[in-house]
């Protein structure tokens, strides 16, 4: 789960493996892994995300007043969850899902961040299977690569947007924009989506 701030902050990327324990090697700095069976981001996780990422952010110990925007998705939308964001002082807006919903025309991340970071994300893996020197399964197989190499490809991908393009999709989904002004960002397209 990739969560950002108004101001163009980047909160740490929240990964859950499709497994049945987090692994024992440790983590890159940055990032929070936890373990699913199915790899689903359900309630309970996503109460765990409001607490040790939601909670961490800047202003977030405080306890000062904030506004979480999320999709339908029913895990966001669970009691737990409400009640979870209601103690850390928040209101929950949830952008309506479905078929028609709005989440490509509110949802920051659908408007300017999740392209630029799947197109950064294949480059790492890309480079990994072009180096050579893999082990190989019984079958003779590439074996797939350790959980940390995977992380810090996801950190690579996330430090390389660019706060000002974060900034630019908060002000494009008309969050923040104080009415009368700034009305051309809408139109007009992030210059630097990625930072090299």
């Amino acid at each position: 789960m990739l969560a950002c701030l108004a101001d163009g902050t980047k909160l740490p990327p929240y990964v859950v493996l499709k497994r049945k324990t987090v692994p024992k090697e440790a983590m890159p700095a940055g990032i929070i892994v936890r373990a699913q069976e199915k790899g689903w981001m359900e309630t309970e996780l996503v109460v765990d995300w409001l607490k040790v990422v939601w909670g961490r952010r800047r202003g977030g110990l405080r306890k000062k007043r904030n506004m979480l925007i999320l999709d339908a998705f029913c895990g966001h939308l669970s009691d737990p969850v409400k009640k979870q964001v209601k103690a850390m002082n928040g209101d929950l807006v949830i952008i309506p899902g479905g078929g028609g919903g709005m989440t490509s025309q509110l949802q920051v991340l659908d408007v300017v961040v999740n392209k630029p970071f799947k197109a950064n994300l294949p480059k790492k893996s890309t480079e990994w299977l072009l180096s050579g020197d893999h082990a190989l399964t019984p079958t003779g197989e590439i074996q797939k690569p350790p959980v940390r190499l995977l992380c810090e490809w996801i950190l690579h991908a996330w430090d390389a947007l660019s706060p000002k393009s974060i900034i630019h999709g908060f002000k494009a989904c008309c969050y923040q924009m104080p009415w009368g002004s700034e009305d051309e960002v809408l139109w007009e397209e992030p210059a630097d989506v990625c930072e090299e």
